[in-house]
């Protein structure tokens, strides 16, 4: 589709991927998932990440290692990112952790979005920006993320998602076109609400929901 487009192919996250699809899948058992599914996207956008050699003493020798090679800061969307930041963020546990808060507006056939609440550095020029939210459906609320990371003078950022819809993958690349995106999957549309089909649910409902006993 995009060659900044990399798909996480590891049967793991395929089966994490599948839970989430099912609709019976329980809160705690979905919020876990989309834990252990960050951990898997740390994983992999740890081979994006600057990095540089060290020398370091064992008990018996002197040796070669890396550490990281320029700061990093994950920025999730409140509230349906947490557990997902949370397991990027155990992933990648020198990084900084900052949020940004969304609401969303359904006009006629669109949806609008405005940021209204931030808690990240004022300047973020120094650093590596991980942009998370666990679906990328119209793109519209990714957008205004990597505008306000462009406000605060980031050079350097990258989105990381559990699924995408085409249609929003276009629509980010159409305002972003050098964004690269993790994800797991992208689904082919968007339903008349704006979720994503097949999808995985509604993610804030479902992983911040409490189970039904």
């Amino acid at each position: 589709m995009n060659e900044n487009l990399i798909i996480i192919d590891n049967p793991l996250a395929k089966y994490y991927l599948t839970m989430l699809r099912r609709r019976d899948t329980k809160p705690a058992v979905y919020r876990d998932y989309v834990k252990k599914i960050g951990y898997i996207i740390g994983y992999e956008v740890s081979r994006l990440l600057k990095w540089k050699p060290v020398f370091v003493e064992t008990s018996v020798a002197r040796t070669e290692g890396i550490v990281p090679g320029k700061q990093v800061y994950i920025i999730g969307v409140l509230g349906a990112s947490i557990p997902l930041m949370h397991g990027i963020w155990e992933a990648l546990p020198w990084a900084g952790l900052g949020i940004v808060a969304a609401r969303r507006f359904k006009v006629e056939n669109k949806v609008l979005v405005r940021l209204y609440y931030e808690r990240v550095p004022q300047d973020l020029s120094e650093y590596t920006a991980i942009a998370v939210d666990p679906t990328l459906a119209t793109g519209n609320t990714m957008i205004k993320v990597l505008e306000k990371l462009d406000e605060l003078k980031c050079k350097d950022y990258l989105v990381a998602t559990i699924i995408a819809s085409k249609p929003g993958l276009e629509n980010l690349w159409k305002r972003f076109p050098g964004v690269r995106v993790i994800a797991l999957s992208v689904d082919p549309v968007l339903n008349q609400e704006f979720f994503i089909v097949p999808g995985i649910g509604d993610a804030g409902d479902r992983s911040l929901s409490s189970d039904e006993f």
